[in-house]
């Protein structure tokens, strides 16, 4: 990743935020060290004062923790199960969060639409800016595990059906889109009859749903999402740490 356009005064916010990304996917593995920071330093093209900055942040975080000569290394996680708990606090998809997992798509729906208030709110556009209309239903090894309501301006990028059965962050990112920051809302509730007949669950069944708006890394809405998990097949963890007072908020 190039930073270098970057401006200087949040640049080791980017920076962490980079690698935070790279340790919940497992790009760094839990218990191994973190490149040093000098390769850090000419990965990002920036200072190692910046790259201290950005590792200062995830120790703080808990994600990371120093040896005395020795580095840098990620945390392992508190047990054997993490693997089945999903970070709320990062903005990743089902893709990277089952990285080691097969994970398929069911179309339901693909159409383009003017949207309503809800989604002109979220998504900060107009009544008459298009957007797509996606309804997917996820499936991690072959189980049903959640049904995806996604839309999108039409503007951010062409899609078709080829692309929506794989990983539509993956897509974005290749064209320069990254997801980097998102606002979600959890609430629990029943399965009405299109969910319950999309995910093969009774209708009245509790479920979980994350409605999500999502941002790039310049800080613009490219998508809102309302999403409904299989209670018995997900499993969410919120990691909460306190700041010290020098660090931003």
């Amino acid at each position: 990743m190039n930073l270098t356009e970057v401006k200087p005064l949040y640049l080791y916010w980017e920076v962490y935020s980079d690698i935070k990304k790279d340790i919940l996917t497992n790009h760094y593995r839990a218990g191994k060290p973190l490149p040093t920071q000098e390769t850090l330093a000419k990965t990002y093209q920036t200072s190692r004062l910046t790259i201290k900055k950005a590792l200062r942040i995830l120790q703080d975080e808990g994600l990371i923790y120093s040896k005395q000569g020795s580095g840098s290394y990620v945390r392992a996680r508190a047990t054997d199960d993490d693997k089945e708990l999903l970070p709320l606090d990062a903005p990743i998809g089902v893709t990277y969060s089952h990285r080691d997992q097969k994970i398929t798509s069911k179309l339901l729906y693909f159409d383009a639409r003017l949207p309503n208030e809800t989604e002109q709110k979220n998504l900060v556009i107009k009544g008459n800016e298009p957007i797509y209309d996606i309804k997917r239903v996820r499936l991690v090894n072959g189980h049903y595990y959640s049904l995806e309501h996604t839309t999108m301006p039409t503007h951010i990028a062409p899609l078709d059906r080829k692309i929506l059965k794989g990983s539509i962050y993956d897509y974005l990112g290749s064209i320069g889109i990254q997801l980097t920051d998102a606002r979600r809302v959890l609430y629990a509730t029943e399965a009405d009859k299109e969910t319950a007949d999309a995910l093969h669950i009774k209708q009245g069944s509790p479920v979980l749903v994350i409605e999500q708006t999502a941002y790039d890394q310049k800080g613009h809405a490219f998508e809102y999402s309302v999403s409904s998990f299989i209670r018995d097949h997900s499993r969410f963890v919120l990691n909460v740490h306190r700041r010290s007072p020098d660090m931003p908020h």
